[in-house]
């Protein structure tokens, strides 16, 4: 009899573990779009996941990877955001596009690519499309600082709306400080960065940070880390790499854990706030 016992729990077990992987794998789903730039032949896509509740419309957030492309950081927030309400369409701008650091296009590029992704996501049923936030990891944290100014959403909008909020992890600031127009589109722009960032956000954060408010009164929102390097919440082994954008053409990265556990609830309380989250 106890046999029998065990065997119908096993057969039990079996069955809500099928359906909760059934659940999972219909929670997401690919898209594919292109850039909004006609000279940019590139085959875009990203991976959407919708929050367990789908009998409406959620915000979400458009998600940036680095130069090596998507991993762990995704992972990092993902479940958090969408515990929170929000779904996240993780988006692929390298495979097909650039290889690595010495092919990777220039900053500009990405931002036809950024806003293509935009009008891709608020075709979709289950988002709500005035509610869309986008966030990055250094590349894809500058695209995020990037698409907040005015000229950039103008130049590839027009008159649509960009986005409702940015979040950017250790983008490289040092442009900005020499960059003319700063004019931003009024959505709220949080940026995290580390003190010992080898890119130099450390200091080229909170002086962009200055520079807009003395320019153009818009006030970032900065959250510091300190002794925290480039990379910060990306769990893999500390590595030092040549990247000529970085000081001395040294980039050196390396996982926080502090730091970036301190950053998911960070994010999700901007997020929270500045798209109408429940």
């Amino acid at each position: 009899m106890r046999n029998r016992n065990w065997a119908r729990l096993l057969v039990l077990l079996c069955a809500a573990t099928a359906v909760v992987s059934a659940r999972a794998a219909t929670t997401s789903s690919v898209i594919s779009f292109s850039s909004l730039d006609p000279h940019q032949s590139y085959a875009l896509h990203g991976t959407l996941y919708l929050p367990d509740n789908t009998q409406e419309r959620h915000p979400a957030v458009i998600v940036l990877h680095g130069t090596l492309g998507i991993d762990s950081r995704n992972d990092l927030y993902r479940d958090s955001l969408l515990k929170a309400g929000i779904a996240t369409f993780e988006v692929d701008f390298k495979s097909g596009v650039y290889t690595g650091v010495l092919s990777r296009p220039r900053p500009p590029a990405f931002l036809p690519m950024a806003f293509a992704a935009l009008k891709e996501l608020r075709k979709q049923p289950a988002i709500a499309p005035d509610s869309i936030a986008i966030m990055g990891f250094s590349l894809g944290g500058h695209t995020a600082i990037d698409t907040a100014f005015e000229a950039n959403r103008k130049a590839w909008m027009g008159e649509e709306r960009g986005f409702a909020a940015h979040v950017a992890f250790y983008p490289v600031c040092k442009p900005y400080l020499e960059q003319q127009d700063l004019k931003m589109t009024g959505a709220p722009v949080i940026i995290l960065y580390g003190t010992e960032d080898s890119y130099g956000e450390g200091s080229n954060v909170p002086a962009f940070r200055q520079l807009l408010e003395q320019r153009t009164g818009f006030n970032v929102t900065t959250v510091e880390y300190a002794g925290a390097l480039h990379d910060f919440n990306h769990n893999a082994p500390a590595e030092t790499h040549w990247d000529p954008v970085a000081i001395g053409h040294r980039a050196r990265t390396g996982w926080n854990a502090d730091a970036a556990n301190d950053s998911v609830t960070q994010v999700v309380s901007f997020l929270r706030k500045n798209l109408n989250a429940q």
